[in-house]
């Protein structure tokens, strides 16, 4: 990023901090929650947000994440909360991730909110590679802890009369935790606060060391194949590799003990993968073949809107520093994801699959293969992702190959588990082409043979050949 770029997004970042303060706006009531019963911590920030200006009303809230966490950002929404359940979604765009003040995020209002007014608003946000093993390396009879470094109070870049936070272990095990008065804890849960009259941008270190035994698994690369054909089947296949980032195995591993259940409560013994209700024809392999220690369960009649529900065993448990590799493939009819009118064309259907609970997806490549000849192709992605420049697919009887979008996500969550839309023009008729070209190729194939047939290329006279001769 060159000088003037620089100067361009700091500007207008110090110009969105002057517009907000300008405004008066203050928190005025902030219960925020830490989850960290997984891998991934999740925050979320109900937020009571007050204009104390006499005139002028607000069209958005600048939400901000502390520098210490915000490169480690992999989702954040928000919500507008007008009723115990009632929510409307709110729009979030980035304004910026590398500001010496942390990352700051635009919170786009449904209405404007009047001078005087209050307006209650959730965010939530998703971050990784916060919840870290510690110690970093286990025996197979010990079991997993991790910590996690936050802050006490809700780091903003406005005032708040009045804040409460509250995390969630994975466990009522702790080794330690801050205390920061008044703190209560009870079980699994700390409360924290409430504390009052916070400054913008104060810290103020949260420290939790507790044992958390669930599933680090994440993907840390994922190459997923879509492929739509217009004879009635859309082919879905991911090639997944898959490690386990929790604390590591050290020492020999003894499958006797394993057996025994003695040791290894932090290990992966299987996963759950949600299909498609409608997926059909599935296959999941390894390297060795195919993974015969796995279920599949279908939906029921019904409950036909159910999703298909993979539970894959790898072959052996997954320990920390472990990894595997796998595909899985099924079939899904294309009426239920290819609409059309006319020549124009809409495909919507997951970007992503639900690959287990809680999942960490560090790199994902999207390859979305369509029909040959379409044309004029549009993207519409309900979130942020790198559009690469498409590509072609070649494939039985095609003339000029099928045009491929291509789509990379980094560090996707269930968050992300979302439809895309993909528009596109094709004219009918060309679906005659492949039908033309066999019925060609074999018009071609009678008429060389009935050709050849009729071509003498024997050496030797035959008989009648010989009677003429003599005659």
């Amino acid at each position: 990023m060159n000088l003037l770029s620089t100067i361009g997004i700091f500007l207008i970042v110090i110009s969105v901090i002057k517009a907000d303060s300008n405004a008066d706006l203050v928190n005025a009531k902030v219960e925020r929650t830490i989850d960290l019963t997984s891998h991934l911590a999740r925050l979320t920030s109900l937020i009571t947000v007050e204009n104390k200006a006499t005139s002028g009303s607000l069209k958005s809230y600048t939400y901000t994440i502390e520098p210490a966490h915000a490169k480690n950002v992999a989702f954040i929404g928000a919500h507008l909360v007008e009723g115990k359940k009632q929510k409307t979604k709110l729009n979030v765009v980035e304004l910026s991730k590398d500001n010496q003040r942390g990352a700051l995020y635009r919170v786009d209002f449904s209405s404007e909110l009047a001078a005087g007014k209050t307006a209650q608003i959730e965010v939530e946000v998703v971050l990784y590679d916060l919840v870290r093993p510690y110690p970093e390396e286990i025996s197979q009879q010990e079991k997993q802890y991790v910590v996690f470094k936050g802050n006490h109070y809700f780091y903003s870049l406005y005032p708040t009369k009045t804040q409460t936070t509250t995390v969630n272990l994975a466990s009522d095990k702790t080794e330690s935790y801050s205390q920061l008065k008044p703190t209560s804890k009870s079980d699994s849960s700390i409360k924290y606060g409430p504390y009052e009259n916070l400054k913008p941008f104060e810290q103020s270190e949260l420290s939790v060391h507790f044992e958390n035994n669930s599933p680090f698994l994440t993907v840390t690369n994922l190459l997923r194949t879509i492929e739509v054909s217009l004879w009635g089947n859309i082919a879905v296949e991911e090639t997944i590799d898959m490690t386990h980032t929790g604390a590591k195995l050290i020492g020999s591993f003894s499958r006797f003990d394993y057996m025994r259940r003695q040791g290894g409560q932090s290990s992966v013994k299987s996963f759950k993968t949600l299909l498609p209700s409608t997926a059909a024809d599935v296959y999941y392999r390894d390297e060795i073949g195919n993974i015969s220690t796995s279920n599949l369960r279908l939906p029921s009649k019904n409950n036909k809107g159910e999703p298909v529900e993979l539970e894959l065993k790898p072959r052996f448990p997954l320990f920390g520093g472990w990894k595997t590799h796998y595909t899985v493939g099924y079939n899904l009819p294309v009426y239920q994801y290819l609409h059309n009118s006319g020549s124009n064309y809409v495909l919507k259907m997951k970007l992503l699959d639900h690959v287990y609970d809680d999942q960490l997806i560090e790199n994902a490549n999207i390859r979305i293969i369509l029909p040959e000849h379409a044309s004029n192709v549009e993207v519409i992605a309900p979130y942020s992702v790198d559009r690469r420049p498409n590509e072609k697919h070649f494939t039985y009887l095609d003339t000029v190959g099928r045009p491929v979008v291509v789509i990379n996500k980094k560090f996707a969550v269930e968050n992300h588990v979302k439809d895309i839309q993909v528009k596109f023009t094709y004219n009918k008729v060309m679906i005659l082409q492949k039908p033309l070209l066999v019925v060609a190729f074999f018009f071609v194939l009678f008429f060389v043979v009935i050709l050849v047939s009729k071509i003498d290329l024997s050496i030797v006279p035959t008989p009648v050949q010989e009677h003429a001769k003599k005659d």
